[in-house]
């Protein structure tokens, strides 16, 4: 009965993911690359509805649009993320809970799309097992870098430009 629940409290968004999509694959190309923000605006819209909600997404994606004009300067607009992530995005992009995911690992403000904890997030309890969850990683400047113009901003969507 929860399953069912979930599905018709997603059903709305994931209906508005698939018309995004839909517009991404079939108009968006005839247009090329003319929009003054990264991600582009289909892209902002489609992550807008994903994280926020069909409702929201819209509102934000309208937003975007009335911005992206030729006096626009443009630039790096993201998405504004939920402070608790209660969905997870599938890989074709459809919205399910969290639960649903099947995948343990760290959720919330200090994970990213794979999973994994991001630079200057405080560390995991300690377990049992000192290799479970090592990771090879050395940071290099770009990483350091990104990572303290990061933790300075809020966190935005992992969204990228690509027309897929």
């Amino acid at each position: 009965m929860k399953n069912l629940a979930w599905f018709v409290w997603l059903l709305p968004r994931n209906a508005g993911v698939l018309l995004i999509r839909a517009y991404r694959a079939v108009i968006s190309p005839l247009y090329g690359d003319v929009c003054r923000y990264y991600p582009s605006c289909s892209a902002y819209g489609l992550g807008a509805v994903q994280h926020r909600g069909l409702v929201l997404g819209s509102v934000l994606t309208a937003w975007r649009i009335v911005r992206c004009n030729p006096w626009s300067a443009g630039g790096i607009d993201d998405v504004p993320l939920p402070r608790v992530r209660r969905f997870h995005v599938t890989r074709v992009g459809i919205v399910i809970p969290a639960d649903w995911a099947g995948s343990p690992g760290p959720r919330g403000r200090h994970a990213d799309r794979s999973g994994r904890r991001r630079i200057g997030a405080s560390a995991p309890a300690a377990s049992p097992d000192p290799h479970a969850g090592h990771h090879d990683h050395t940071p290099n400047a770009h990483t350091v870098a990104s990572a303290s113009s990061r933790s300075a901003a809020p966190e935005r969507s992992p969204i990228t430009s690509r027309k897929d």
